[in-house]
Order: structure tokens, then C-alpha cells, then sequence
């Protein structure tokens, strides 16, 4: 039995957050301690040695310790030494140290100090004070310590997080963002920051503008005060996509100047006393209304967690289960809401238009569909003459470069069109804003584990070859020649990709353009290995019928030079206005039902979107198969496969899988490994496909990567790889990268010992690496 008590609690959350909206909190990640230390009479009365009058002597030392914290800060008050005398702060295990001296914090580019305030952030847990005087303190005061502050450690974050209420809309499908590196939404997300708000506090902060400015909530940072005393802590996040290894984080500072704010819009502006926007690059507002439908992201800190991204939804999501805008007002309220994944610490995100790469929101509202109490407009409008330059994106959107000025070399009109590069490349062409050329390829790939070993029609193919120097991160670009499709009631395109190398290989995405290459939107995309096999993909172009549209693939490589990926055997069909397309076609779908049936739902939508046909969630009565007879108007369709658990239909509990053949008894669709949904598209009628989408052959079991389960876990976690023989060693870190436990890998590893949290299990063979992340709940 599936852990029906985990998923209890997942849709009693869910419930929760569906009838719940307010304010997103600012998340605690650490305690303050009230201190009584006063560096004052003893400063006052140090006298420096006659053997030492040119130099300085050590007058007070203190140490600061707290097993296991993850910061310490100490907060001054009434802060006030001789000229050239100073402190010193120093972390026992970071060795970086800080140097106060004067009348306290400088706060800005003018110098202005302060002498009431909160230290810059040691990520240590242990620190050492030290003061420094020439013995001269005349009428300056010293110091006072009135309060320490002690991060909280990774599981106690954890243990935070679970006892909050958490705005995830069905499954949690926030990314580390480092799983998009090569991608623009990578790119924007550099100028998102974590802010530690005086010494426990934490939100989400980003870069407005080319000046050095940064936006945030007015519930995180609301006053002059707050902004004084905020860590902006840039490039918190992980190195890569699986793995702990952390990038270099940069506290790029410890203060910052208190611009603007506004409760009702919950915004705050300050600036920074450095410009780090050379190093982070900035975001812009967008000019540009949201409208209902529009795809988003929000690159984020949430639950105090190094740096993710919410992109992928399973509740309101676009056809490809991306995050868009559910709904979208002027008035007062939520302005901007979705079914996009955020937690505490979340507050203060942007919330980025996918396509222009434009802020359309600050993220700030919790609940399901969760938003933002400040729209673009209404930000640009309440910011006035105080909007820093660039912070406004006046062109109305846009995206990536079409490489020189848009055009068409050739246009097709005739259709079907076909294309297998037979060593050429036709009518396609390189882009010339790309990192280097796609290259035709008879029989395997040059290097080895990667790429495929042949054509999958005809003598040759079209691939990437990703090793040196062609990694990592280096995109390639090869567009297609303009498609009029003015004749056509509905198109789709379909292609053979072959994705197949190391944990860390890139992505590829196919893109669409209907003003000849000037901007470009996604409409498919795959990351990752997806196995050593050709696999047929078919994209609806229905919406672009009755216009002229150019497609190009864009493959970005990872950090891996095993990432070759391939395509091969390109077809676009439309369904012309003088074809006689009236009339219905009669489809079957057969579908094999795993052990849980009842987690299974399925519709068909037209290409309006509207639902047509739709089935489940099943029984064990209904089990093993269930045949569905559906009479469908000739024209191109959607078959949307769900499983409430996220773990698909097949594998691990049981060979589920699905088919939906034409009256011919021709394959239309077919499936039945995913996770939480897939979405297939086909044609019936005039406008048909006849050829097999993807063939599913259903095994035993599918292992292609680390498989490890139940997850989560209370007492053993079991393991499965694809060499079969467990014959390696393991390694469990938690999310700050310290090892918990290493040893021989076995079917069974125990972790009943362990605190809860989330840990990533790391398994070395002699053959190749794997990675998962997997949860740790408390035993029963």
C-alpha cells in the first residue's frame, strides 16, 4: 500500500490552501537571545602600554557558539569608538571577518553610519569578537551587545517548514533553478536575492533596474530601519541540478537606503550601496498588462532553501502543465493570481512573464491560487518619478534573438512538408546568434554513451555535439524555413529526437516564431537523458493556422560532454479550408490500469482547449484494462493522461499503459510512464497522422536511473539502478552539503536514525553517478 497517510496530509494541504488566502509570512530561520554585554567602563578605563604608544592592544574578547547554528549576528546598540580604534568579528570555521569601528554600520555611499544595528551575517556557529584600542578613548562610550541571533540549522528549517502553512497547489513542483542553466529563466534569476532581515527574518528580493536598486515586500522590509539592517545574499543556490555541491554565495551587502514604499501594493524599493547589477544583471517591469492564460515563472528562496524555481504546475497549468496567470484585476486585493508553488520566504519574489522575461507581479499571497498585491501598472504608476533607469520596459515584451534581421529565405506553401537532412541541411539554416552549428551525422556520435547510433530515417540526421569546447551552457540554433499556413484550419509538426548521456546533460526546445524570427516562443521542450532511443514527438500548430509561422530547435548544452542530442525525420501536415475537413472519426482508447486505478484521470480537448471527452478516476473493479469508444469532429486533438500520486501509470506499481488508435487501427497515442500528467497530441480525419507517435512497449520494470522508494520515508529506504548488481558505495547529505552517511550500497539502507528533512542520496559504481532527493518523516 501507497503511504495513504502521506497523501492524506498532501490533500488536507491542499485543501487548506484552497480556501485560504492572506498574506505570505516572512519565514523565521533563526532565534534571538537577548544579551547584556557592555563593552563600555572597560573601554573607557583601558590605558595602552608605554612600550606600545604607536600601535593598538587587544582590550575585550568574546565568543559566540551555538552547536549546529547556520549564522550568527550580534546587534549593537549605542555603538561608538575613538578614531581608529575597531572591532573585529571573525568566523572560527569561514575565517572571514568584519571591522566596525567609528560611530557604527555605514549604511550608504554618502557614509552615513549608524551606531544601533544588526551585523553583517558570518555563516559560522562560532564567531570571535575582538576590540582594538590605542588607549584614547576619551569621551566615546564603547559598545553594547543587547541581542544574538542564531541561525537555524538545515533540519530545524525543515521541521519550520512542515509545521507552516505552505502554498503548494497539488504536488510541489518547484525546481532548484540550477536545473536551468542555459535557459533565460536561469539568466533572470542571478538578480534574485535572499534577504536575512535583521536576525532571524528571511524573504525574496531582486534587482529593479540598472542603478543598483532592489524590490522586496513592504511586509519584509517596511521601514528605513529594516533596510539598514537586511543581508542581500546573492548566488545562494546549488552548483548544478542533482548533487550538493554549493555555489559561492555573496553577501553583496549588509545595508541598504530606504527609497519607497507601499503597504496597499506590498512594495518596497531601497538601493544598495554597491551597483551588483554588472555581475547579476537586473529585471524590468513590464509595461504590458497581464492578461488570463499568460505562461509565468518565479524564481525564489522558499523556506529558507537555497535558490528554486516554480515553472511546472499540476493545478491551472498550460497545455505543457506550465505556471500561467489565472486571473488578472486592477482593483484592490490580489491584482495577479496563480497555481504557481511558493512557501514562506517566497514573499518579495518577482513573477516573470515567460516569454518577455518581464516582471508582471511581486509575489506576495499565499493560499491556492496564490498572487500579488502589485500588478506591474499599478508598480510602475505608485514608483513614479523614483523608477530607476531601466526599471521599466516600455517595448511591450519580447523574447530571445532571431540572429540579424528577421526574414524568410524560402517559404513553404505545399504541404506535407518532410525533411531528414540526408547530409544537407535544405532549407534549414544555422542561427548566427547561437554558440556554435548543429552538424548532419551518419551512424553513432563521436563520443561514447552519448547521442544515437544511427539515423532513425534514412542515412543521416541533424545533432549537437557537446564536448569541448562546446559546453557547458553553449546553445545551437537551426531554424526552419517561414511556413504559410494562411489555407490551413489546423497544422501539427512532428519530429524524432534522441536524447541520450550524463545526469547533467542540456535541454532542447522547439520554438515558434510568427513575426519571422524577431521573437520567439517555446512550444516543446525536454531536459535531461531521456535514454539511449529515437522517440517521436507531435506539436499542435492549430493555434498558428491561418497565419505564417517559422519554428527553429534550440539545444543548449549542460555540464557534461556526454549530452549529444539528435534529431531526425521532420513533418508538418495541415488540414487545408478547401480539403472538405467537415465530417467525424471514431478513435478507441485501451487503457491498461496500474495498482492504484483510482489515481487515474484522463480528458481529450480540441484545439480550443474545450474538454470533449473525458474518463476516471478508475476502480479495482475496473481493472485490468478499461476501453473507452469516443466519436470525435475530424481535426487535431489533445490526449491529457493524470495520476493524482505523480508517479504515472507504469512502473513501479504495476504495468500500466495506455492507447488511442484511429478506426484503422493505427496508433495515435500512446504512453504511460510520466509523473503527475502527460499531454499527446493527434489528429483524426483529413488532418490524421497515421504513423505511431510513440511506440510504448510495457516491461517488468523500467530502470533507466537511481529508483529509490517509498519516498517519503520513515525506516529503510530500498534502491534499484540500471546495472542491476548493487555493486558501488552511497553517501546521504543533507541540503547544506554535510555528509550524514556514507557505505556499501545494498537493497536496503537504514535511516531510521536520521532527523527528518529532506536529504539527497548520492550513489557511486563503477559505471556511472546517480543522484535523488528523498523526504524523511518521523516514524509512527
Amino acid at each position: 500500500m501507497k503511504n495513504y497517510f502521506f497523501k492524506m496530509v498532501v490533500m488536507t494541504m491542499i485543501f487548506l490552501c484552497a480556501t485560504t488566502i492572506s498574506a505570505q509570512k516572512i519565514f523565521k530561520i533563526g532565534d534571538e537571545f537577548d544579551s547584556d554585554i557592555k563593552v563600555t567602563k572597560t573601554y573607557q578605563k583601558f590605558r595602552i602600554a608605554s612600550s606600545n604608544k604607536s600601535g593598538k592592544e587587544l582590550v575585550y574578547q568574546k565568543e559566540f557558539y551555538s552547536k549546529n547554528s547556520s549564522y550568527i549576528k550580534l546587534y549593537f546598540k549605542n555603538f561608538d569608538l575613538a578614531p581608529g580604534d575597531h572591532i573585529e568579528i571573525t568566523g572560527n570555521k569561514s575565517k572571514e571577518t568584519i571591522i566596525y569601528g567609528g560611530k557604527g554600520k555605514i549604511v550608504d555611499d554618502q557614509m552615513t553610519m549608524i551606531s544601533d544595528f544588526w551585523s553583517k551575517v558570518l555563516f559560522d556557529d562560532k564567531i570571535v569578537l575582538k576590540l582594538y584600542s590605542s588607549g584614547t578613548a576619551g569621551s566615546h562610550n564603547g559598545f553594547e551587545i543587547s541581542k544574538v541571533a542564531y541561525g537555524y540549522s538545515e533540519e530545524k528549517i525543515m521541521r519550520t517548514v512542515a509545521s507552516q502553512t505552505r502554498s503548494i497547489c497539488g504536488s510541489d513542483n518547484k525546481e532548484r533553478i540550477a536545473c536551468y542553466q542555459g535557459t533565460q529563466m536561469f539568466e533572470k534569476g542571478k538578480a534574485v536575492c535572499r534577504l536575512l532581515i535583521g536576525g532571524s527574518s528571511l524573504c525574496t528580493g531582486w534587482l529593479l533596474g540598472s542603478e543598483g536598486h532592489l524590490m522586496t515586500n513592504n511586509h519584509c522590509i517596511g521601514t528605513a530601519s529594516r533596510a539598514q539592517n537586511t543581508d542581500f545574499i546573492f548566488n545562494y543556490q546549488h552548483q548544478s541540478c542533482t548533487g550538493s555541491t554549493l555555489a559561492q554565495q555573496d553577501v553583496v551587502a549588509s545595508s541598504a537606503t530606504f527609497i519607497k514604499t507601499n503597504s496597499s501594493l506590498d512594495y518596497t524599493l531601497v538601493k544598495l550601496p554597491s551597483n551588483p547589477t554588472n555581475t547579476y544583471g537586473y529585471l524590468s517591469l513590464s509595461s504590458a498588462v497581464p492578461t488570463s492564460g499568460d505562461r509565468i515563472y518565479i524564481p525564489q528562496h522558499p523556506g529558507g532553501r537555497r535558490k528554486e524555481i516554480s515553472v511546472n504546475t499540476d493545478t491551472d497549468g498550460t497545455a505543457g502543465g506550465f505556471s500561467r496567470v489565472y486571473q488578472s484585476s486592477s482593483g484592490s486585493g490580489q491584482q495577479v493570481r496563480y497555481y504557481a508553488d511558493t512557501e514562506g520566504g517566497s514573499s518579495g519574489s518577482p513573477v516573470l512573464d515567460y516569454n518577455s522575461n518581464l516582471v508582471i507581479a511581486i509575489h506576495n499571497t499565499g493560499g491556492c491560487p496564490n498572487g500579488s498585491y502589485g500588478r506591474s501598472d499599478n508598480l510602475i504608476s505608485a514608483i513614479g518619478n523614483d523608477m530607476p533607469t531601466n526599471g521599466v520596459d516600455n517595448s511591450g515584451g519580447g523574447g530571445g534573438g532571431g540572429g540579424g534581421d528577421p526574414t524568410c529565405a524560402s517559404t513553404v506553401s505545399a504541404f506535407p512538408y518532410n525533411q531528414s537532412f540526408e547530409n544537407t541541411l535544405g532549407n534549414w539554416e544555422q542561427s548566427t546568434s547561437d554558440d556554435f552549428n548543429w552538424a548532419t551525422r551518419s551512424g553513432s556520435t563521436p563520443s561514447r554513451n552519448t547521442g544515437p547510433s544511427a539515423a532513425n530515417a534514412g542515412s543521416y540526421y541533424l545533432y549537437v555535439e557537446s564536448s569541448s569546447p562546446n559546453y557547458p551552457s553553449k546553445s545551437a540554433i537551426v531554424s526552419s524555413p517561414c511556413f504559410d499556413l494562411s489555407q490551413a484550419t489546423s497544422a501539427s509538426f512532428t519530429f524524432d529526437y534522441h536524447m541520450y548521456g550524463a545526469t547533467g546533460m542540456g535541454s532542447l526546445k522547439l520554438e515558434v516564431s510568427t513575426d519571422k524570427g524577431a521573437t520567439w516562443s517555446t512550444a516543446w521542450q525536454k531536459s535531461g537523458n531521456q535514454g539511449n532511443s529515437w522517440l517521436s514527438e507531435s506539436v499542435s500548430l492549430n493555434s498558428y493556422a491561418g497565419s505564417e509561422v517559422k519554428l527553429r530547435f534550440n539545444g543548449t548544452t549542460g555540464s557534461t560532454w556526454q549530452g549529444d542530442m539528435a534529431i531526425d525525420k521532420l513533418a508538418l501536415s495541415t488540414n487545408g479550408s478547401g480539403g472538405g475537413g467537415g465530417g467525424n472519426s471514431a478513435v478507441t482508447l485501451s487503457i491498461t490500469l496500474d495498482n492504484y486505478p483510482a489515481e487515474t484521470t484522463w480528458e481529450i480537448k480540441n484545439s480550443s482547449g474545450a474538454v470533449v471527452s473525458s474518463g476516471g478516476p478508475y476502480s479495482n473493479a475496473d481493472k485490468p484494462t478499461v476501453t473507452k469508444n469516443v466519436t470525435l469532429a475530424n481535426g487535431c486533438y489533445s490526449l491529457v493522461f493524470k495520476d493524482s500520486y505523480g508517479d504515472g501509470i507504469c512502473c513501479s506499481y504495476g504495468n500500466g499503459s495506455y492507447t488511442l488508435s484511429s478506426s484503422t487501427g493505427a496508433t495515435l497515442a500512446s504512453g504511460g510512464q510520466f509523473a503527475s500528467s502527460e499531454t499527446k497530441s493527434f489528429c483524426v480525419g483529413e488532418s490524421a497522422n497515421e504513423s505511431i507517435v510513440e511506440k510504448f512497449v510495457p516491461r517488468t520494470q523500467v530502470i533507466d536511473d537511481l529508483m529509490i522508494y517509498p519516498n517519503p520515508v520513515q525506516g529503510a529506504l530500498s534502491l534499484k539502478i540500471p546495472e542491476r548488481e548493487l555493486t558501488g558505495t552511497y553517501k546521504i547529505v543533507n541540503v547544506t552539503g554535510a555528509v550524514i552517511k556514507t557505505g556499501k550500497l545494498s537493497n536496503n539502507i537504514l535511516v531510521n536514525q536520521m532527523q527528518e528533512g529532506v536529504y539527497i542520496l548520492e550513489v557511486t559504481t563503477d559505471k556511472s553517478t546517480y543522484s535523488k532527493t528523498f523526504v524523511k518523516v518521523k516514524e509512527k
